[in-house]
């Protein structure tokens, strides 16, 4: 750790006894405030083989498809739809898209507001859920999905409140928004005071209680085909919340890999080899390899 983040937590362990209601929202305005990095070099690479184009005013996305073939007797294009995580963006999930197009998928990722080249300052889990089914809305229902981190949350969510699609991938994914706000809460110091303030502001801010964004309870008996990925090693969201969603699905499996952490999975061959396995069973059952 750190000492500027060392520092930072003893004085919210401090701030926490003596205001904790000012505490809990100075940390919920960092918190829901995403950091923006420039797209690394694979990333520019990956805009350039796809197209740009806007859902609406403030929200980009990006497809790409192979060419089409020439003779016109040709099978209908499946779509796929790709979701990023938190701090990331479309582009950084093109590890996937290769292996995708190998299986005539036509495939569009967007940026979440506040992220990649869409616009805003400020993002939080219902904003993801509420720009995936405006995504639905603008381009119709996908025949699989495929989500990172809270991507895959947020997906898992969007699934209860009218999200369809035949196959639904859900990488490294949170189970419970809740328990996403108090380890956030726990890393930088809250004490329990603070801390259940903090996601009293943040249900206020939003709209929605965080306890009522719990995909686990939301989804019970979903019987959408679903794959499940998490890395044991993960440190940013224990691999717990993908156990916990597990049962809440008639018709679902637990991959579990080890040594990728949260980030490395997604251009890992085992997460390609078993997405592809995954997508290629006919709708209606997982594959149980």
């Amino acid at each position: 750790m750190n000492l500027a983040l060392m520092s930072y937590r003893i004085k919210n362990r401090f701030m926490s006894f003596i205001a904790p209601s000012r505490t809990a929202r100075k940390n919920l305005a960092v918190f829901m405030r995403p950091r923006r990095s420039e797209p690394k070099a694979w990333e520019q690479k990956a805009e350039t083989r796809g197209e740009r184009f806007n859902l609406s005013p403030d929200i980009s996305a990006i497809r790409w498809q192979q060419d089409e073939p020439a003779t016109s007797a040709r099978e209908p294009v499946k779509n796929l739809l790709l979701i990023h995580g938190w701090e990331s963006r479309a582009t950084q999930m093109y590890g996937l898209v290769p292996k995708l197009l190998e299986l005539g998928y036509r495939v569009t990722a967007v940026d979440m507001p506040a992220h990649g080249k869409s616009q805003g300052k400020t993002a939080n889990a219902e904003l993801f859920v509420q720009t995936l089914l405006l995504t639905q809305e603008k381009l119709g229902k996908f025949d699989a999905v495929v989500g990172h981190s809270l991507g895959a949350g947020a997906a898992s969510l969007a699934l209860s409140r009218g999200l369809k699609t035949d196959k639904l991938v859900l990488v490294s994914g949170p189970s419970s928004i809740e328990n996403v706000l108090r380890r956030f809460s726990k890393f930088v110091g809250l004490n329990r005071r603070a801390t259940n303030k903090f996601i009293d502001f943040a249900g206020e801010l939003v709209g929605v209680h965080p306890e009522e964004l719990d995909a686990s309870r939301q989804n019970a008996g979903n019987p959408t085909p679903t794959l499940i990925v998490h890395d044991i090693d993960d440190r940013e969201v224990p691999i717990s919340e993908s156990r916990r969603l597990l049962p809440a699905f008639q018709n679902a499996e637990l991959f579990e890999t080890r040594g990728l952490g949260h980030r490395k999975i997604l251009k890992s061959p085992q997460l390609n080899d078993k997405i592809h396995r995954f997508l290629s069973v006919a709708a209606g059952g997982v594959n149980p390899c």
